[in-house]
Parts: structure tokens; C-alpha cells; sequence
């Protein structure tokens, strides 16, 4: 018996997983908004935004090491890397100084990658047990 994580590549994995994440963002978005009004649906964005790009750039890391040794132009890493922290950068201060920090939001803008892997690991199982 296989599992689906042996079936199919680590992309088609991966794409699962951010779309799950963005959906659940959205799932999350509405109660966000009608409990907290805009500050907590901005705290919840951008928390999900830093999560989401960090998330990105895990997996864009362990696809550089584990595939063979490349050629790469160190000014073209640098200015990627640089805008990353950036963006980061800034989607956290609109989180702490705009949104004003509501915990609620920013709580699960944080969790949206865990429920992007916990309903890969449903699908995965469904998946299994319908074989």
C-alpha cells in the first residue's frame, strides 16, 4: 500500500499546501473581520503574510540544498534576500503599529501554514484509505 506523499512530487505537495493556507485565510477572514472590524482583518493579513513568506522561503531553501550544486550570481541572492527581509519587515510593522496588535488575528494569521499541513495530512489519509 502507498501513501499519497509517495505518489506525488513534492510541487504538487507544496501547491496543496498554499492553497489550503489561502483558504483558510479567507475561512478566517470573515469572522476576523465581523468580531474585530478592519485592524484584526490587517492583523490577521499581514501575520499570514509574513508566516506565508517565510513558509516560501523554507521551501525555497531546502530545493537549493537538495539539488546539485549551481552556479548562482551572489548579487541576484542578495537583492532577493534583502527585498524578502523588507517585505517581511514591513508586513510586520503594519501588523504592530496599524493593526494594533489584536492577538486574535494575529494568532491565526500565524496558524494558517499549520492548517495549510493538517489538511494536507487529511487529504493525504482520505486519499490512502479510498485506494
Amino acid at each position: 500500500m502507498t501513501t499519497a506523499l509517495q505518489d506525488d512530487p513534492p510541487a504538487v505537495v507544496l501547491g496543496r499546501i498554499r492553497r489550503i493556507a489561502l483558504g483558510a485565510c479567507g475561512v478566517f477572514a470573515i469572522p476576523v473581520l465581523l468580531l474585530s472590524g478592519w485592524r484584526g482583518l490587517i492583523g490577521l493579513t499581514c501575520s499570514g503574510l509574513v508566516t506565508m513568506i517565510n513558509f516560501l522561503w523554507l521551501e525555497e531553501i531546502v530545493e537549493t540544498l537538495l539539488q546539485p550544486a549551481q552556479h548562482r550570481h551572489l548579487g541576484r541572492v542578495t537583492i532577493r534576500t534583502l527585498s524578502r527581509f523588507a517585505l517581511v519587515g514591513a508586513a510586520l510593522l503594519v501588523t504592530i503599529f496599524v493593526a494594533r496588535v489584536n492577538a486574535a488575528s494575529v494568532l491565526l494569521g500565524f496558524s494558517i501554514v499549520v492548517v495549510g499541513i493538517m489538511g494536507e495530512a487529511v487529504y493525504s489519509t482520505f486519499r490512502s484509505v479510498s485506494r
